[in-house]
């Protein structure tokens, strides 16, 4: 099986069935209140698998003295480059994260949120992100976790693994439809009794825990199991890995944490 390509298409797919609307807050508002310093900095940066690009329209708006480069491998960029159009700041760009078409030690910053793990080589996505950046600019990343930190979660996603054998090989379309049947049930099952058990002391442990804590309405889950189910590559990190790979990868003052509401690992550091 051709990963890349078939990744490529999954998204694709996806992006396309994106709303055409921009919402006011995504990804990026979320790991920033969670980083303590600002992500957007300098003269120019980068998001990394920007998807059907709301993030880099929403950081690129607000930051118009900001150049900003955004990359992704599906035909998402193609939407990307019409919502940001107008801002005059943003150069979108149809490539890999494992071959970024930027010159070494030219950028900033650079934003990823859930990119790296559906490649073929996590860690060359992240040598590739510390190639790009200049000396002592940092990579703000987020990855899926593999929560052995959470008993019941780890057996969830052990079955979740199971499942997946079976739905990467449905034919794409056939999956999204599912998914989107599949959402207002997820919603009812996982979502609504997380949101209330969150307002209870003595239950807001386990909403936190529950999966698919996150949705804000019965079909606003489809993409996320279909993100779920679909990706043809899926890597997960311990908090040590997430640690082993900034390293390896020549990061240094590196800190990890999670988002509020969704599971996954928010780290960044500093290019050595």
């Amino acid at each position: 099986m051709d990963t890349v390509k078939d990744t490529k298409d999954t998204y694709s797919l996806l992006w396309r069935e994106s709303g055409a609307s921009i919402p006011q807050r995504w990804h990026y508002n979320a790991m920033q209140e969670v980083i303590p310093e600002s992500i957007v900095r300098g003269r120019i940066g980068i998001e990394i698998g920007s998807g059907c690009g709301y993030d880099t329209y929403i950081m690129a708006k607000g930051n118009p003295s900001v150049r900003f480069i955004s990359i992704d491998i599906s035909d998402g960029i193609f939407n990307t480059g019409r919502i940001t159009k107008g801002l005059g700041n943003v150069m979108a760009m149809k490539c890999s994260a494992l071959e970024i078409a930027v010159k070494s030690s030219t950028l900033d910053f650079a934003y990823s949120f859930g990119v790296l793990h559906h490649t073929p080589d996590p860690k060359k996505g992240l040598m590739e992100i510390s190639r790009v950046l200049k000396k002592g600019s940092p990579a703000f990343i987020y990855l899926y976790e593999d929560h052995s930190e959470n008993a019941i979660k780890h057996v969830s996603l052990k079955l979740v693994t199971g499942v997946r054998r079976v739905t990467t090989c449905m034919p794409k379309k056939v999956l999204f439809a599912l998914s989107w049947a599949l959402s207002p049930l997820v919603y009812v099952v996982f979502t609504l009794p997380s949101k209330v058990m969150k307002n209870f002391k003595a239950t807001k442990n386990i909403a936190s825990n529950m999966p698919f804590n996150f949705g804000t309405g019965p079909f606003s889950l489809t993409g996320d199991l279909y993100d779920r189910f679909g990706a043809p590559v899926e890597y997960r990190f311990s908090r040590k890995d997430m640690s082993d790979l900034f390293i390896e990868c020549g990061f240094s003052d590196i800190h990890i944490t999670r988002l509020h509401d969704t599971a996954g690992w928010v780290a960044w550091g500093r290019k050595i």
